[in-house]
C-alpha cells in the first residue's frame, strides 16, 4: 500500500500497544478497565494529533484472544477512521485476529510505503510462550523487503523488545535471537528505527552495530504500566499512554510519549495477580 503525502515533510504516526482487551468490555486488568483506557487513549490521539497519518498497534491487542475483543477493537477503530496497522503479541491469536479484525480502516498487512518511508511489521510471537523469537522465515522475508526498497528510510515493528531494557525479569522474555536480527540490521543502513511493545514502559535508546546506528523505541501500554529498571515484575502508577512519531523525509525522527492526565485509570496495587504470561 502506497500513500502520497500532500502536506508537511513528515509522517505522523501514533504508536499504541498492549491494549489487553477482554471479551467483556468492563473487565479490569490490575484495576484498570482496559477497554475504557483504550478508548481514552484514542480520544487523546484525535485531540492532540488531528492530522495523524497512521495508527500502529504492536500486539497484545487482546488479553484473552476472544472474538469479541477483536470485533470491539475493529468497531472502535472504524469509528475513528484512521488507517491502522496491527500485529500480534504473545497474548493474541493470529488466526482469530485475521478473521475478525481487518476492515476498511484496519489492516494486518506486513509492510507499507508511506511518504518517503517503508514500514515493515514482523511477527516475534512464539506459540504458547511469553518470550519472542524471529523465525528464519521472518528474517528471510525481512531481508527481501529491505533489498526491494534500496535506500528508503525504514521503520521495523514487532512486539518483543529488540534490545535489553534494563529490567532483568523483562529482558528474559524479550526477543531471544537479538543477535540474528541485528546482524541483518547491520547490513542495511536505511533502517532508522525499531519499535516494540510488550514491556509496558517508555524506552528510547540508540543501538550501535558495527555499520549502523538504530533508534530503539518501546512504548507504554494503553492500560497497565510496568515499573522500569526493576529486577522483578512491578506495576507502575504512571497513566496509560501512546507514542507520537514524526518520520521526516530525510530519515530523521522525532518522538515523544503522551500520557493521559486523568487519574481514573490508576492501578489497584492491592490486588495485583497479573503477570505478562
Amino acid at each position: 500500500m502506497e500513500k502520497s503525502l500532500d502536506t508537511g515533510n513528515f509522517i505522523s504516526i501514533a504508536h499504541l500497544t498492549d491494549t489487553h482487551l477482554f471479551a467483556e468490555s468492563d473487565r479490569l486488568l490490575v484495576g484498570i478497565p482496559t477497554d475504557a483506557s483504550f478508548q481514552a487513549v484514542l480520544a487523546e490521539v484525535k485531540q492532540t494529533l488531528p492530522n495523524v497519518d497512521l495508527l500502529l498497534l504492536t500486539g497484545d491487542l487482546s488479553q484473552d484472544s476472544s472474538i469479541e475483543s477483536y470485533q470491539r477493537m475493529r468497531n472502535t477503530l472504524n469509528r475513528h477512521q484512521i488507517p491502522t496497522y496491527c500485529l500480534a503479541g504473545n497474548h493474541d491469536d493470529l488466526a482469530v485476529m485475521q478473521k475478525h479484525l481487518p476492515s476498511e480502516y484496519v489492516s494486518l498487512a506486513r509492510s507499507l510505503n508511506i511518504g518517503n518511508w517503508k514500514i515493515i511489521l514482523l511477527s516475534s510471537v512464539v506459540i504458547q510462550a511469553v518470550q519472542g523469537y524471529l523465525a528464519k522465515s521472518e528474517l528471510i522475508w525481512l531481508e527481501e523487503q529491505l533489498n526491494s526498497e534500496g535506500d528508503r528510510p525504514t521503520l521495523i515493528a514487532f512486539h518483543h523488545p529488540a534490545v535489553a531494557i534494563g529490567s532483568p525479569w523483562m529482558d528474559g522474555i524479550c526477543l531471544t535471537n537479538q543477535d540474528q536480527f541485528w546482524e541483518i540490521c547491520d547490513r542495511y543502513p536505511q533502517i532508522k528505527v525499531v519499535i516494540n511493545g510488550h514491556a509496558h514502559q517508555d524506552f528510547d535508546q540508540i543501538h550501535q552495530t558495527v555499520h549502523n546506528s538504530v533508534r530503539c523505541l518501546v512504548s507504554p501500554s494503553t492500560c497497565v504500566q510496568f515499573r522500569p529498571q526493576t529486577p522483578t515484575f512491578q506495576v507502575d502508577t504512571l497513566a496509560p499512554a501512546f507514542r507520537h512519531l514524526r518520520l521526516y523525509d530525510d530519515g530523521s525522527i522525532q518522538t515523544e510519549v503522551h500520557r493521559l492526565k486523568s487519574k481514573q485509570f490508576s492501578p489497584d496495587l492491592q490486588a495485583i495477580s497479573y503477570s505478562d504470561d
